[in-house]
């Protein structure tokens, strides 16, 4: 099968590699999407988490590896011991590897294990014909979601986890700093939670329509306006209740922090290659809470049930779609060349549906 292995700094190739076995407790999907994400840009110019010197503790791979966690397919073989999941059923799935048995995974809190591997990055991902995964990390796709829509529940899934981290947001203003996929999926569950103004802060115009179109209030190019000032005229007060940081580069972090009213919190989703600097006494003094979310939970499951709903046209999230040859040149290089003008790159691997 075709699969995109991971070597190394931006050495990523398109190689034939055998079809996964089955091992117990696991099913084999073929892949009909994969989306690439922030995590696999990272990895490109990195390596950031994937193993290259030494094997993953868990999971026991190192580079090459194949990446990619966002995906929707159809379960085309299953392993002993799987009873839940049949041939032909259509499913996305968790990127989380846990280990069943730490305090955080009888508490619900997967996405903390402390035994936690991710798909794509310490076991080979969906970047690939097909893909092997363990049998609970599976979410049937509703009949009413395409699978080409479906590759999108993993990252809005994101936003949903960090938002029930935050609780009630009616009443409250809100801001977001990035308007990538991580950050609308910020704005759809904040709106889906209540809060009354919603602005989201970008560098340039190109996603302003689909930050609209998921629920934002106002939309600010930091090029042309100051987020400052349009907060103040947007809600009338000093900052913002809740405010998302969804990049991961000190630009951003700086104006979420100034985006920050009293009392108010500041919610970490970006990823930093660079150590911030980060002002904590402008949180000591005004009784900021900081508050960090990591990937998610079972969210996916309330996101595809309403996704099924149809309520927001959430393929328009998918800025492009390549092939998996293509995946370098069209995939991770374009988000090189134009990081702003992405919000999601699909890979279409096999046409199922």
């Amino acid at each position: 099968m075709k699969a995109a292995r991971y070597y190394g700094y931006k050495d990523i190739r398109v190689e034939d590699i055998p079809i996964p076995e089955v091992p117990e407790g696991f099913v084999r999907v073929r892949i009909a999407w994969a989306g690439i994400c922030g995590t696999d840009r990272h990895e490109y110019t990195g390596p950031v988490w994937v193993p290259v010197d030494k094997p993953h503790p868990i999971t026991g791979q190192q580079a090459p590896i194949t990446l990619g966690h966002e995906l929707s397919g159809v379960v085309v073989a299953v392993g002993e011991g799987v009873e839940e999941w049949q041939i032909g059923d259509r499913v996305t799935a968790s990127g989380n590897i846990v280990c069943g048995e730490c305090d955080f995974c009888r508490d619900g809190r997967v996405n903390l294990c402390e035994n936690l591997a991710f798909n794509g990055i310490g076991s080979d991902g969906a970047f690939a014909e097909y893909m092997v995964l363990p049998a609970y990390q599976l979410y049937k796709v509703p009949q009413q979601v395409t699978l080409k829509q479906a590759v999108l529940a993993e990252p809005l899934a994101c936003g949903w986890h960090a938002t029930g981290k935050v609780g009630d947001l009616h009443g409250k203003n809100v801001a977001v700093v990035g308007p990538g996929i991580i950050g609308l999926s910020c704005v759809y569950a904040a709106q889906a939670a209540g809060a009354e103004e919603i602005m989201v802060v970008g560098l340039g115009r190109q996603n302003e329509e689909l930050a609209q179109m998921v629920g934002a209030t106002l939309y600010v190019d930091s090029k042309e306006q100051d987020p400052i000032q349009a907060g103040r005229e947007l809600t009338g007060k000093t900052g913002f209740d809740v405010v998302y940081e969804c990049v991961g580069i000190q630009p951003s972090l700086d104006t979420a922090c100034e985006l920050l009213r009293k009392a108010g919190t500041l919610v970490q989703m970006g990823v930093y290659e660079k150590m911030p600097r980060f002002n904590m006494n402008i949180f000591q003094e005004g009784e900021r809470t900081l508050l960090t979310s990591q990937a998610y939970a079972d969210e996916m499951r309330e996101v595809l049930a309403l996704m099924a709903k149809q309520t927001i046209p959430v393929e328009k999230l998918i800025t492009a779609v390549i092939p998996l040859e293509r995946i370098v040149e069209d995939g991770f290089e374009e988000l090189l060349r134009n990081p702003s003008k992405h919000v999601k790159i699909a890979v279409e691997i096999m046409a199922v549906d």
